[in-house]
């Protein structure tokens, strides 16, 4: 999408520094995207302790894969 906007020229040359782009576009494109990168982020970080674990589920689930594990040493693969 084009679309023309006003940016702070110190800020862009700075962001052009530490993104290593050779475009402005290419620069706020990133910029962009690790925005929201760290706003997910955030918004998993609000979650934690939040959800309720079935430790058993995931015993059984270690437990099968260490037999799988075993089993392909056994195989030799």
């Amino acid at each position: 999408m084009r679309t023309t906007i006003t940016l702070d020229m110190e800020l862009v040359t700075e962001l052009l520094k530490f993104t290593k782009t050779k475009t402005k576009t290419a620069a706020v494109a990133e910029a962009v995207k690790e925005q929201i990168r760290r706003a997910k982020l955030k918004e998993l970080a609000g979650l934690l302790g939040t959800l309720d674990i079935d430790e058993d589920f995931i015993n059984k689930g270690n437990e099968a894969d260490l037999k799988r594990s075993q089993w392909l040493d056994g195989i030799g693969a």
